[in-house]
């Protein structure tokens, strides 16, 4: 039985972190031998794929903690493209669907709303289709291309219960509009969509 949940959380407000910062991470980590950690990873790996080498020092910084599990969630969508045809019709769809969900939850004069759409929609948008090289930080890469990550520093996905998908089920028919969420199986990973089209992934892996 689980007697203490200890949680630590690292974070920087650097948004230049170099590679070294990152590695002196691993300081903060005290771990006692009789505990057992797991890592979750929201939407972080995507930050540091335009810095493969910082990537990479995060995930050897992980393995050397020696997480029993890492589950990571992230955004399920093709934005790393270099052809800007392929990055504008990744992003109209999964904005499309963004936009579509806003329309059907929430007025259009509620203030959050209007903060999503004109700041962070936006941004991401002008990220996706406006910006070239350097200035484009975000670079959000499909399953596929993490699990091909994830293999080469010896790690296996765990296959999600079927209870896990009935859980997030349920979850969404709390909710007026939770009917267009949908939940798709990926392999061992879990796709959380709207009306048919994948927003995030969640998977769960371990270092063998």
């Amino acid at each position: 039985p689980l007697e203490l949940l200890k949680i630590t959380a690292i974070v920087s407000g650097n948004t230049d972190t170099s590679k070294l910062a990152v590695e002196d991470t691993e300081d903060h980590f005290k771990i006692d031998s009789d505990e057992t950690v797991a890592v979750y990873s929201q939407f972080a790996l995507r930050c540091k794929i335009q810095q493969s080498d910082q990537l990479e020092t995060v995930m050897r910084v992980i393995r050397t903690i020696n997480p029993i599990v890492m589950v990571v969630a992230e955004i399920e969508a093709n934005h790393n493209s270099k052809s800007f045809v392929n990055r504008f019709i990744e992003a109209l769809f999964y904005f499309s669907a963004f936009f579509d969900c806003l329309e059907d939850c929430m007025k259009g004069d509620e203030k959050n709303r209007m903060i999503m759409e004109s700041m962070y929609f936006s941004h991401g948008i002008r990220n996706n289709v406006a910006e070239e090289g350097a200035e484009r930080k975000s670079r959000n890469v499909k399953i596929d291309v993490w699990r091909a990550f994830f293999s080469r520093y010896g790690m296996v996905e765990t296959e999600l219960s079927m209870i896990s998908l009935y859980q997030a089920e349920l979850v969404a028919k709390r909710f007026s509009c939770g009917s267009s969420c949908t939940f798709d199986m990926n392999g061992h990973c879990l796709l959380v969509g709207w009306k048919g089209t994948p927003i995030n992934s969640v998977s769960v892996w371990k270092f063998i």
